[in-house]
């Protein structure tokens, strides 16, 4: 396992760690800069020094205010004999910013093309239509992750005739490419099952189903629309899988990093106890070694009863690491009548929340737009 906090070498960061994404609240603007102060666990008495700057010692740690610009900066520590590196990210251009995304769609897309003689236009379909009237109402982004195929043991299936993204028509492609400044697809999984699919499976399986997924996104959708973005289904996968998938071109993989009631990690890939409860305290973590980008959901819509979705958005805002990019995600079975687990107030929800996000300074955003092109 990766030493992510470096805590195995006698001299290390205690702040910023590695790979940190850091915001307004992490210090004071300076130029283009961003002002820090960065800590460092070392032995007492030792003549430590950050990026070349005399670190003061409180009796237990050492300290230097030492400057980050945006890109990347490699902040290094030394007393001499020991040192540690770690690189960090500027990320303030991320804030104020908001996106949409929902998991496990293909249901819209069957729909279209049992349609595609009749609609003149993708937004015809219901679910469909509800992005787009946020995005029309508050500048809202959307992020679509996508199953491959349907199957039989999906209770969310009212049809239960067979689709995969191979049948679906081409009809509406330039219309997807023309609204990809704010609606992207991504792969998500082959299916709804197995529950984690790539919990404990090889890089070709992954690399076998993503390139499927996307093969048809760039065949009915165009380009435009195929996001560099992800949340693998379940949000667990192997490091080796995480690594297929950044080969594949996508740069982002965004998870819940939290724990369930038992203590259980959920929706963190593979990550240790320590560092899930680290990155799900902030907006982005960078996976340095991997290249890959992490980004923190900050609340799932779906989970919530109504008139707790406000409340919720209001908790969030006040936390100042995760309140920067505001990340609101769905599942698309929630939107039908005949899901077991159905929520009649699906576009009220997504709509209230959007609004809310709008009325707080928070403007539509792919946050790989603003990071990682």
């Amino acid at each position: 396992m990766i030493d992510f906090f470096h805590e195995s070498r006698p001299l290390h960061f205690i702040f910023p760690i590695d790979g940190d994404c850091l915001n307004s609240y992490d210090g004071t603007a300076c130029g283009e800069g961003l002002k820090i102060k960065a800590t460092v666990s070392a032995a007492p008495g030792a003549d430590v020094s950050i990026n070349g700057i005399p670190a003061q010692y409180d009796g237990q740690n050492y300290s230097a205010y030492v400057t980050v610009f945006p890109k990347d900066t490699v902040i290094t520590a030394t007393d001499g004999t020991n040192s540690d590196q770690v690189k960090v990210f500027d990320v303030r251009k991320t804030e104020n910013k908001y996106r949409i995304s929902s998991d496990d769609n293909i249901l819209f897309l069957r729909d279209i093309n049992d349609n595609k003689d009749t609609y003149k236009s993708i937004f015809e379909n219901p679910y469909l239509a509800v992005y787009k009237r946020v995005h029309d109402l508050y500048g809202a982004k959307v992020h679509l992750n996508l199953f491959y195929e349907t199957d039989d043991m999906n209770t969310f299936y009212e049809n239960k005739q067979y689709f995969n993204l191979s049948m679906m028509t081409d009809k509406f492609k330039p219309e997807f490419e023309q609204n990809s400044d704010w609606l992207r697809l991504s792969f998500h999984a082959r299916s709804e099952y197995p529950d984690c699919p790539y919990k404990h499976t090889s890089a070709m399986r992954i690399r076998e189903d993503a390139q499927k997924v996307m093969e048809q996104i760039k065949r009915f959708a165009g380009e435009k629309s195929l996001a560099k973005v992800t949340t693998v289904h379940f949000g667990e996968a192997t490091r080796d899988c995480t690594k297929a998938l950044r080969e594949m071109g996508y740069r982002c993989l965004a998870g819940y990093f939290e724990f369930t009631s038992h203590g259980n990690p959920l929706v963190a890939y593979y990550y240790p106890d320590k560092l899930i409860s680290h990155v799900g305290d902030r907006d982005f973590w960078v996976n340095t070694e991997d290249d890959i980008l992490h980004a923190r959901i900050d609340f799932v819509l779906n989970i919530s009863k109504y008139e707790q979705v406000i409340p919720r958005l209001e908790q969030i805002k006040q936390q100042p690491h995760r309140a920067g990019f505001l990340e609101l995600m769905i599942h698309e079975q929630y939107f039908y009548p005949y899901y077991s687990r159905y929520i009649p107030q699906f576009e009220k929800i997504v709509t209230d929340a959007a609004g809310w996000a709008y009325k707080n300074g928070y403007t539509g955003a792919f946050f790989s737009d603003l990071l990682l092109d």
